[in-house]
């Protein structure tokens, strides 16, 4: 699977509740050792949510500074993290997850 094919994805949980869009993803290198390489990473939380702008600019996040009017544009309700574990279905159109 790419990267490319979770990026964009509408999240709902398995009651129909829409959580937003996939922006962005955290991996941890913890994966099978590749030779060259070292570890392989894999994918341990989606980051789900309703801006995508300020999010990918880091805006999200809360540790980031920047001009004041940047940050009251942009500074919104911070992405909710979902645990890869917590996907029940990946189909082509979203992703369906079950939170606790």
């Amino acid at each position: 699977m790419r990267l490319s094919e979770i990026l964009g994805k509408d999240v709902v949980t398995t009651d129909g509740r829409s959580l937003g869009q996939v922006h962005d993803v955290r991996l941890v290198q913890d994966g099978p050792v590749l030779p060259d390489w070292g570890a392989a990473f894999r994918v341990h939380e989606l980051a789900v949510g309703r801006s995508s702008f300020g999010t990918r600019l880091g805006y999200g996040r809360g540790d980031v500074k920047g001009p004041w009017l940047l940050e009251r544009l942009l500074a919104r309700r911070p992405p909710r993290l979902i645990p890869w574990s917590a996907i029940q279905d990946l189909d082509a159109e979203r992703i369906v997850v079950e939170l606790p």
